[in-house]
């Protein structure tokens, strides 16, 4: 998990050093899927053993919310400040992680490129 980590913030730090290039309009695009991406794997390292982590699918853990509706029940910034602090989030048998803050925001950017809306079945 910490090599995830680790390749996902030095992949993050290049694309921040790499500088503008004025003749590429997709570059924050890119980006951004960059990150998503990173969070995806952050995901599926930390949470696919009892979370459902795609956008669709059903949870392995009975009782374990998918993570497409985390959000649902969590305000991402009141999420995003228990990671980082490292402090047990959801029931007591979930195991206690604490992620960088740059993993945490790709974690969250993920979560949401995947949140579905409240009326979607």
């Amino acid at each position: 998990m910490k090599a995830i980590v680790f390749s996902a913030l030095v992949a993050v730090a290049a694309c921040a050093c790499a500088g503008p290039d004025a003749g590429t309009a997709s570059a924050p695009a890119q980006a951004d899927a960059d990150i998503i991406e990173n969070g995806r794997q952050i995901a599926q390292a930390e949470c696919a053993l009892c979370h459902a982590i795609g956008a669709e699918g059903e949870s392995p853990r009975a009782g374990a919310p998918p993570l497409r509706h985390v959000l649902a029940r969590y305000r991402s910034d009141a999420l995003a400040e228990d990671l980082n602090e490292g402090i047990r989030v959801g029931h007591a048998d979930m195991p206690e992680f604490t992620l960088p803050v740059q993993g945490v925001d790709m974690l969250l950017a993920y979560l949401q490129s995947i949140q579905e809306s409240p009326d979607a079945p």
